[in-house]
């Protein structure tokens, strides 16, 4: 949730969706944005949307977050696709998540 919160939930969350999309809790991840596809996979990182739009070159119009906004570093990158990996359980602590990936 920290790094969503910090670089997503601006234009992704309760106050504003942005194409329809809310990253706020799994239930709307799962649900995906106005294209219906889900922003994540449980247990596919690669294939999640989510991790697609990181990854796409920041000139690319759908490249998240945006170009001009904080962008997800290396280190939350991994987080996140572990994350996604490991079933995508909104229980778990990103400190938990660093102990494991040491």
């Amino acid at each position: 949730q920290p790094i969503l919160q910090s670089k997503c939930y601006r234009c992704h969350s309760t106050t504003k969706q942005k194409g329809k999309l809310r990253l706020d809790g799994i239930e709307w991840m799962l649900k995906g944005g106005k294209s219906g596809i889900p922003t994540l996979i449980s247990g596919k990182p690669d294939e999640s949307e989510l991790i697609q739009r990181i990854l796409l070159p920041e000139s690319e119009e759908e490249h998240m977050p945006p170009k001009g906004k904080p962008q997800i570093s290396s280190e939350e990158l991994v987080i996140l696709s572990w994350w996604i990996a490991q079933g995508a359980d909104a229980e778990v602590i990103v400190a938990d998540v660093s102990k494991s990936l040491e």
